[in-house]
Protein backbone atom coordinates (compact mmCIF):
# COMPACT_ATOMS: atom_id res chain seq x y z
CA UNK A 1 0.00 0.00 0.00
CA UNK A 2 1.86 3.61 -0.55
CA UNK A 3 1.86 6.11 1.92
CA UNK A 4 0.30 9.01 2.30
CA UNK A 5 -1.49 11.63 4.60
CA UNK A 6 -4.79 12.57 5.35
CA UNK A 7 -4.65 16.24 5.87
CA UNK A 8 -6.72 18.37 3.75
CA UNK A 9 -8.45 15.59 1.75
CA UNK A 10 -11.29 15.05 -0.35
CA UNK A 11 -12.59 11.48 -1.19
CA UNK A 12 -13.87 10.99 -5.22
CA UNK A 13 -15.53 8.34 -6.70
CA UNK A 14 -15.28 7.69 -10.53
CA UNK A 15 -16.45 4.59 -12.86
CA UNK A 16 -15.45 2.59 -15.88
CA UNK A 17 -17.28 0.37 -17.61
CA UNK A 18 -16.23 -1.59 -20.90
CA UNK A 19 -17.50 -2.22 -24.14
CA UNK A 20 -20.32 -4.56 -23.43
CA UNK A 21 -19.54 -7.87 -25.12
CA UNK A 22 -21.34 -10.79 -26.81
CA UNK A 23 -20.40 -13.09 -28.83
CA UNK A 24 -19.04 -16.91 -29.43
CA UNK A 25 -17.39 -19.25 -26.95
CA UNK A 26 -15.74 -17.27 -24.11
CA UNK A 27 -13.68 -20.58 -23.62
CA UNK A 28 -9.76 -20.34 -24.09
CA UNK A 29 -8.94 -22.07 -27.55
CA UNK A 30 -6.36 -24.54 -25.45
CA UNK A 31 -7.12 -24.19 -21.94
CA UNK A 32 -10.70 -25.99 -23.17
CA UNK A 33 -11.04 -29.54 -20.98
CA UNK A 34 -12.23 -30.88 -17.81
CA UNK A 35 -12.08 -34.56 -17.01
CA UNK A 36 -14.63 -37.62 -16.35
CA UNK A 37 -12.18 -40.46 -14.68
CA UNK A 38 -15.31 -42.92 -16.39
CA UNK A 39 -15.42 -41.26 -19.68
CA UNK A 40 -12.55 -39.13 -20.46
CA UNK A 41 -12.02 -35.67 -21.59
CA UNK A 42 -14.81 -33.49 -22.04
CA UNK A 43 -14.14 -30.40 -24.84
CA UNK A 44 -15.57 -27.22 -23.85
CA UNK A 45 -14.97 -25.02 -26.86
CA UNK A 46 -15.13 -28.02 -29.38
CA UNK A 47 -18.03 -26.61 -31.18
CA UNK A 48 -16.40 -23.66 -32.07
CA UNK A 49 -18.60 -20.37 -32.48
CA UNK A 50 -21.26 -22.89 -30.56
CA UNK A 51 -18.89 -23.75 -27.53
CA UNK A 52 -19.36 -23.14 -23.61
CA UNK A 53 -19.91 -18.68 -23.05
CA UNK A 54 -19.65 -18.13 -19.77
CA UNK A 55 -22.23 -15.05 -19.14
CA UNK A 56 -23.21 -12.61 -16.61
CA UNK A 57 -25.50 -14.59 -14.82
CA UNK A 58 -25.95 -18.07 -17.29
CA UNK A 59 -23.62 -19.99 -19.28
CA UNK A 60 -24.69 -21.20 -22.69
CA UNK A 61 -23.52 -23.07 -25.55
CA UNK A 62 -22.27 -26.92 -25.50
CA UNK A 63 -19.34 -29.17 -25.06
CA UNK A 64 -18.63 -32.28 -26.12
CA UNK A 65 -17.00 -35.88 -24.60
CA UNK A 66 -15.73 -38.47 -27.21
CA UNK A 67 -17.25 -41.42 -25.01
CA UNK A 68 -20.82 -39.66 -25.00
CA UNK A 69 -21.54 -36.44 -26.96
CA UNK A 70 -22.77 -32.99 -26.56
CA UNK A 71 -23.64 -31.71 -23.16
CA UNK A 72 -26.29 -28.72 -23.94
CA UNK A 73 -25.43 -26.03 -21.06
CA UNK A 74 -28.81 -24.79 -21.37
CA UNK A 75 -31.46 -24.34 -23.48
CA UNK A 76 -31.84 -22.53 -26.93
CA UNK A 77 -32.02 -19.19 -26.97
CA UNK A 78 -31.64 -18.79 -23.23
CA UNK A 79 -33.43 -18.56 -20.29
CA UNK A 80 -37.26 -17.67 -20.13
CA UNK A 81 -37.10 -14.34 -18.52
CA UNK A 82 -33.64 -13.81 -19.70
CA UNK A 83 -32.01 -13.96 -16.32
CA UNK A 84 -31.23 -17.03 -15.12
CA UNK A 85 -33.10 -20.72 -15.59
CA UNK A 86 -35.34 -21.89 -13.36
CA UNK A 87 -34.77 -25.67 -13.83
CA UNK A 88 -37.93 -26.06 -13.58
CA UNK A 89 -39.01 -27.74 -16.65
CA UNK A 90 -37.36 -29.13 -20.33
CA UNK A 91 -38.10 -25.77 -21.99
CA UNK A 92 -35.94 -23.91 -19.06
CA UNK A 93 -32.83 -25.26 -17.72
CA UNK A 94 -28.94 -24.62 -18.21
CA UNK A 95 -26.29 -23.75 -15.94
CA UNK A 96 -26.59 -20.40 -13.75
CA UNK A 97 -23.97 -18.41 -12.90
CA UNK A 98 -24.60 -16.43 -9.68
CA UNK A 99 -22.69 -13.00 -10.53
CA UNK A 100 -19.98 -13.79 -7.89
CA UNK A 101 -18.32 -16.90 -9.91
CA UNK A 102 -20.47 -19.69 -8.38
CA UNK A 103 -22.57 -21.92 -10.73
CA UNK A 104 -25.80 -23.58 -9.96
CA UNK A 105 -28.17 -25.79 -12.16
CA UNK A 106 -28.60 -28.26 -14.16
CA UNK A 107 -26.67 -29.18 -18.44
CA UNK A 108 -28.05 -32.03 -20.31
CA UNK A 109 -26.53 -34.62 -22.30
CA UNK A 110 -28.84 -36.86 -24.73
CA UNK A 111 -26.39 -40.15 -24.35
CA UNK A 112 -26.12 -39.80 -20.08
CA UNK A 113 -28.77 -37.57 -18.49
CA UNK A 114 -28.99 -34.57 -16.27
CA UNK A 115 -25.15 -33.20 -14.96
CA UNK A 116 -25.82 -31.17 -11.61
CA UNK A 117 -23.68 -28.12 -11.49
CA UNK A 118 -25.87 -27.08 -7.97
CA UNK A 119 -24.84 -29.87 -5.95
CA UNK A 120 -22.66 -28.16 -3.23
CA UNK A 121 -23.44 -25.42 -0.36
CA UNK A 122 -21.80 -22.10 -0.92
CA UNK A 123 -19.20 -23.14 1.49
CA UNK A 124 -18.16 -26.36 -0.28
CA UNK A 125 -14.50 -25.98 -1.28
CA UNK A 126 -15.55 -28.22 -4.00
CA UNK A 127 -18.22 -26.37 -5.56
CA UNK A 128 -18.28 -25.59 -8.99
CA UNK A 129 -17.07 -21.94 -9.85
CA UNK A 130 -15.52 -19.61 -12.34
CA UNK A 131 -12.60 -17.60 -10.23
CA UNK A 132 -13.39 -13.90 -11.67
CA UNK A 133 -9.93 -12.53 -10.86
CA UNK A 134 -8.37 -15.61 -13.70
CA UNK A 135 -11.43 -17.20 -15.41
CA UNK A 136 -10.41 -20.68 -13.96
CA UNK A 137 -12.84 -23.29 -13.34
CA UNK A 138 -12.39 -25.30 -10.32
CA UNK A 139 -14.82 -27.68 -8.21
CA UNK A 140 -16.66 -30.70 -9.69
CA UNK A 141 -20.27 -31.02 -11.54
CA UNK A 142 -22.19 -34.49 -11.13
CA UNK A 143 -23.98 -36.97 -13.83
CA UNK A 144 -25.49 -40.13 -12.03
CA UNK A 145 -24.67 -42.19 -15.32
CA UNK A 146 -20.48 -40.95 -15.18
CA UNK A 147 -20.01 -39.77 -12.00
CA UNK A 148 -17.84 -36.44 -11.26
CA UNK A 149 -16.85 -34.00 -13.87
CA UNK A 150 -13.36 -32.45 -12.53
CA UNK A 151 -13.82 -28.77 -14.23
CA UNK A 152 -10.30 -27.97 -12.08
CA UNK A 153 -7.91 -29.22 -15.00
CA UNK A 154 -7.07 -26.16 -16.44
CA UNK A 155 -10.23 -24.97 -18.05
CA UNK A 156 -10.38 -21.14 -18.46
CA UNK A 157 -12.97 -19.18 -19.78
CA UNK A 158 -10.90 -16.01 -21.09
CA UNK A 159 -14.11 -13.48 -20.97
CA UNK A 160 -17.78 -13.07 -19.10
CA UNK A 161 -20.36 -12.27 -21.92
CA UNK A 162 -22.47 -9.36 -20.71
CA UNK A 163 -24.88 -9.18 -23.75
CA UNK A 164 -25.88 -5.61 -24.20
CA UNK A 165 -29.13 -6.11 -26.96
CA UNK A 166 -29.71 -2.12 -27.04
CA UNK A 167 -26.16 -0.99 -26.83
CA UNK A 168 -27.54 1.71 -24.48
CA UNK A 169 -24.08 0.27 -21.66
CA UNK A 170 -26.27 -1.46 -19.54
CA UNK A 171 -26.60 -5.20 -19.92
CA UNK A 172 -29.51 -7.40 -20.47
CA UNK A 173 -29.87 -9.39 -17.86
CA UNK A 174 -29.29 -6.54 -15.46
CA UNK A 175 -31.64 -4.44 -16.81
CA UNK A 176 -34.56 -7.46 -16.70
CA UNK A 177 -33.21 -7.75 -13.40
CA UNK A 178 -34.00 -4.31 -11.96
CA UNK A 179 -36.75 -2.65 -14.88
CA UNK A 180 -38.02 -6.18 -16.28
CA UNK A 181 -37.24 -4.66 -19.65
CA UNK A 182 -34.59 -3.52 -22.39
CA UNK A 183 -36.75 -0.08 -22.47
CA UNK A 184 -37.21 1.81 -18.76
CA UNK A 185 -33.51 2.88 -18.39
CA UNK A 186 -30.58 3.59 -20.08
CA UNK A 187 -27.13 4.78 -20.25
CA UNK A 188 -28.39 8.76 -19.31
CA UNK A 189 -31.64 7.91 -16.81
CA UNK A 190 -31.79 8.19 -12.98
CA UNK A 191 -34.71 5.96 -12.48
CA UNK A 192 -34.27 6.85 -8.90
CA UNK A 193 -33.21 9.98 -8.68
CA UNK A 194 -29.76 10.05 -6.37
CA UNK A 195 -27.12 11.51 -9.09
CA UNK A 196 -26.02 8.56 -10.47
CA UNK A 197 -26.72 7.78 -13.40
CA UNK A 198 -28.07 3.95 -14.57
CA UNK A 199 -24.98 3.57 -16.70
CA UNK A 200 -23.04 4.58 -13.67
CA UNK A 201 -25.11 2.60 -11.36
CA UNK A 202 -25.05 -0.90 -13.42
CA UNK A 203 -20.53 0.46 -13.45
CA UNK A 204 -20.97 0.18 -9.56
CA UNK A 205 -23.58 -2.74 -9.87
CA UNK A 206 -25.87 -0.53 -7.46
CA UNK A 207 -29.63 -0.71 -6.97
CA UNK A 208 -30.77 1.92 -9.73
CA UNK A 209 -34.30 2.20 -8.01
CA UNK A 210 -33.26 2.65 -4.85
CA UNK A 211 -31.58 5.92 -3.76
CA UNK A 212 -29.54 5.30 -1.12
CA UNK A 213 -27.89 2.94 -2.70
CA UNK A 214 -24.55 4.06 -5.17
CA UNK A 215 -21.32 3.58 -5.30
CA UNK A 216 -19.56 5.42 -1.85
CA UNK A 217 -16.09 6.23 -0.37
CA UNK A 218 -16.48 6.97 3.26
CA UNK A 219 -13.89 8.22 5.90
CA UNK A 220 -14.93 6.51 9.08
CA UNK A 221 -11.53 7.58 11.27
CA UNK A 222 -8.81 9.88 11.18
CA UNK A 223 -5.96 9.43 13.67
CA UNK A 224 -4.94 12.61 15.89
CA UNK A 225 -1.71 12.45 13.97
CA UNK A 226 -2.91 12.36 11.26
CA UNK A 227 -0.80 9.69 9.84
CA UNK A 228 -4.03 6.86 9.86
CA UNK A 229 -7.22 6.60 8.51
CA UNK A 230 -10.00 4.05 7.84
CA UNK A 231 -12.08 3.79 5.26
CA UNK A 232 -15.85 2.42 4.00
CA UNK A 233 -16.43 1.41 0.15
CA UNK A 234 -19.87 0.75 -0.92
CA UNK A 235 -20.78 -1.02 -4.18
CA UNK A 236 -22.77 -4.15 -5.12
CA UNK A 237 -21.20 -7.29 -5.13
CA UNK A 238 -19.36 -8.51 -7.70
CA UNK A 239 -17.54 -5.78 -8.63
CA UNK A 240 -13.31 -5.41 -8.66
CA UNK A 241 -12.48 -2.02 -6.98
CA UNK A 242 -9.37 -0.01 -7.83
CA UNK A 243 -8.61 2.29 -5.66
CA UNK A 244 -6.24 5.42 -5.88
CA UNK A 245 -4.37 8.54 -4.70
CA UNK A 246 -3.95 11.98 -5.52
CA UNK A 247 -2.25 15.25 -4.72
CA UNK A 248 -3.35 17.15 -7.45
CA UNK A 249 -6.39 14.91 -9.09
CA UNK A 250 -3.58 15.23 -12.21
CA UNK A 251 -1.89 12.42 -11.63
CA UNK A 252 -3.48 9.16 -9.76
CA UNK A 253 -1.23 6.20 -8.05
CA UNK A 254 -3.05 2.81 -7.47
CA UNK A 255 -2.92 2.50 -3.58
CA UNK A 256 -4.74 -1.12 -3.60
CA UNK A 257 -6.88 -3.20 -5.17
CA UNK A 258 -9.99 -5.30 -4.39
CA UNK A 259 -10.91 -8.72 -5.82
CA UNK A 260 -15.05 -9.03 -6.89
CA UNK A 261 -16.95 -7.80 -3.35
CA UNK A 262 -19.15 -10.13 -1.57
CA UNK A 263 -22.83 -10.27 -1.52
CA UNK A 264 -22.38 -7.73 1.25
CA UNK A 265 -20.82 -5.05 -1.42
CA UNK A 266 -19.03 -3.44 1.28
CA UNK A 267 -15.34 -3.40 2.32
CA UNK A 268 -13.75 -1.60 5.55
CA UNK A 269 -10.02 -1.02 5.60
CA UNK A 270 -7.61 1.23 6.99
CA UNK A 271 -4.13 3.22 5.77
CA UNK A 272 -1.06 4.80 6.82
CA UNK A 273 0.17 8.10 4.95
CA UNK A 274 3.07 10.04 5.38
CA UNK A 275 3.23 14.09 5.79
CA UNK A 276 1.48 15.78 2.99
CA UNK A 277 -0.52 18.65 2.36
CA UNK A 278 -3.38 17.27 0.91
CA UNK A 279 -4.74 13.75 -0.48
CA UNK A 280 -7.70 12.72 -2.87
CA UNK A 281 -8.92 9.32 -3.28
CA UNK A 282 -11.34 7.95 -5.84
CA UNK A 283 -12.52 4.13 -6.47
CA UNK A 284 -13.34 2.70 -9.65
CA UNK A 285 -15.45 -0.30 -10.06
CA UNK A 286 -14.49 -2.90 -13.01
CA UNK A 287 -16.74 -5.45 -14.27
CA UNK A 288 -14.88 -8.99 -13.92
CA UNK A 289 -13.02 -10.82 -16.96
CA UNK A 290 -13.34 -7.50 -19.20
CA UNK A 291 -10.79 -5.58 -21.11
CA UNK A 292 -10.71 -1.69 -20.82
Amino acid sequence: MKAHLFTNFALTATLFWPGLLSADTTINSTEKFAYVASAGWVNFAANGSDGVVFGESYLSGHAYAANFGWIRFGVAGGPTDGIRYQNDSASDYGVNHDGLGDLGGYAYAANVGWINFGWATAADSNRPRVDLATGEFSGYAYGANIGWINLATGLTTDRMDVPDTDGDGLTDAWELTHFGDLTTADADSDQDGDGFTDAREYAANTDPVDASSYLKLELTRVDPGLDEASYRITAGPGRFLLVEDSTDLADWDPVLTYDPLPAAGQIDDDATYPVSPKRFFRVTPITPLQSP
